[in-house]
Order: C-alpha cells, then sequence, then structure tokens
C-alpha cells in the first residue's frame, strides 16, 4: 500500500443509507470493497475535512476502473445468458429504485465554526499592541507595562467573548447557529429549505477566505447568518454537497 503512495494516515467516514459509517482507513476501505459492502461510487468524508468526495477519487487507482468494468461486464453476461429482453429492462428499473442513499447521519457534524479573531481588528490590535508594549516597557516603567498587560487582556476576552458566544455547525440534515454564554440560544433551518446561499469576502481578511455566508429559505433576509468564517467558500460547497447527494 505504502508503495503506491497511498494516504495511509487519512481516516474516512463513508456516507451510506442515512448513516455515517467508520472512520476507515485507506486498506480496510479496500477490503470493504472487495466483500461489497462498499462501492467506488459511495459517498465519503475525510476526518478534518468539509468537503465530500467518493471513494473512487480517494482511492484513484487504475485498478478501481478496471475492477468495475469487469464487474459490469460479468454482471451483463449473466443478465444476458439467463433473462430475457423484459426481465433484463425489469431488472435495470429495480436497480435504480435500491440504489443506496449517501446521505450522511442527521446528527452527524460535518462542519463547526466561529467568528475569525480576524473580523475584530480593534481588539486583534490591542492584543498584539498590549502584548508588545508590555514587553517593551517591562524595564522600563513597571507600571506603564501594567497598563499595556491590561489592555491586552481585555482584547483577548473580547475576542474570546465573540468566539465563543457565537457557533455555527452544519450537520447531516440542518444548518444551526448557537449564541450565548450562559443562556444559550439557538436558531436552525434544514438544508433541504435552503434556497439561495451567498458569500461575501471582502478587504484582505476576505482574500485570505474569511467571509459571511446567509443561508436564505424564502424571502429576502436570511434565516440563518455565519459570520466572518475561515474558508466561508467551502462552507458554501458542502452545503450544496448535501443538497445534491440522494436522500
Amino acid at each position: 500500500m505504502e508503495e503506491k503512495g497511498y494516504p495511509v494516515d487519512d481516516r474516512y467516514y463513508v456516507l451510506k443509507q442515512d448513516e455515517s459509517l467508520g472512520p476507515f482507513d485507506v486498506e480496510e476501505l479496500l477490503e470493504q470493497i472487495e466483500i461489497g459492502a462498499f462501492t467506488y461510487d459511495d459517498v465519503c468524508l475525510r476526518v478534518g475535512d468539509t468537503e465530500c468526495s467518493r471513494l473512487r477519487k480517494v482511492l484513484d487507482w487504475d485498478d478501481a476502473a478496471q475492477l468495475e468494468s469487469g464487474e459490469a461486464s460479468h454482471e451483463a453476461d449473466q443478465r444476458d445468458q439467463g433473462d430475457s429482453p423484459e426481465e433484463a429492462d425489469q431488472d435495470d428499473h429495480e436497480e435504480e429504485a435500491e440504489s443506496p442513499a449517501t446521505s450522511p447521519e442527521p446528527g452527524t457534524v460535518l462542519y463547526g465554526g466561529h467568528p475569525s479573531m480576524l473580523s475584530q481588528p480593534l481588539p486583534f490590535l490591542g492584543l498584539l499592541g498590549g502584548i508588545v508594549a508590555a514587553i517593551w516597557l517591562y524595564p522600563l516603567d513597571i507600571k506603564f507595562a501594567l497598563g499595556a498587560a491590561a489592555v491586552a487582556v481585555f482584547s483577548l476576552a473580547s475576542l474570546s467573548l465573540t468566539r465563543f458566544t457565537n457557533e455555527y455547525f452544519v450537520t447531516g440534515r440542518r444548518i444551526e447557529i448557537v449564541k450565548g454564554l450562559i443562556a444559550r440560544s439557538s436558531n436552525e433551518v434544514r438544508i433541504s429549505d435552503v434556497r439561495a446561499i451567498n458569500v461575501t469576502c471582502s478587504g484582505l481578511i476576505g482574500a485570505m477566505g474569511i467571509g459571511t455566508v446567509d443561508f436564505f429559505t424564502a424571502g429576502d433576509e436570511p434565516e440563518v447568518t455565519f459570520r466572518k468564517v475561515w474558508a466561508a467558500k467551502k462552507v458554501k460547497a458542502l452545503v450544496r454537497q448535501l443538497q445534491d447527494s440522494p436522500v
């Protein structure tokens, strides 16, 4: 396995029949495919990623296509030998109706995020400036150094409050925002109800991939908004993939 360069240390969840199975490493995935539990067209999600992909793309080897074509040819030969044209057509329709669902388990958290600290420039600069000033002033005047340290602590508290009182989640079925420190409140929408997704990236932080993601179900106002999150475009892509996954 290692000679072909497979990502042997990576682990993947397989999204199959409304369940999130795993995690599996590459060797275990190949074993499951050999016994018929998985196919190369099943959807999977690497641990730590937000984008789903097909097992065929993850494994990415020539034998996969050869094995699939060989299996298809074998099944076609068996059908031609044992079935009449009417029976073969009926089998095709039954296979389409029985195709497995690839949506993840409803409660599986596929994305979790917070507002980025870079979205608050004043507290962020206060934190950096306070630390640098405290270090620089300490040999000169302890009182000014303590004042600079207090500014840094206050800025850090402000950043932490904003970050940990706004949590964003994407699960297999829902998009949710949770607010509050002690008294927590939440707002959610079903992924199947989302009609439009707007991503707004602006300024320097926008060039770094930080942006606001608005989810619309009806009307002109977003029902849920992820404000100033990292990889905003990937969050949108994840939700669209979940919408496109068969249920």
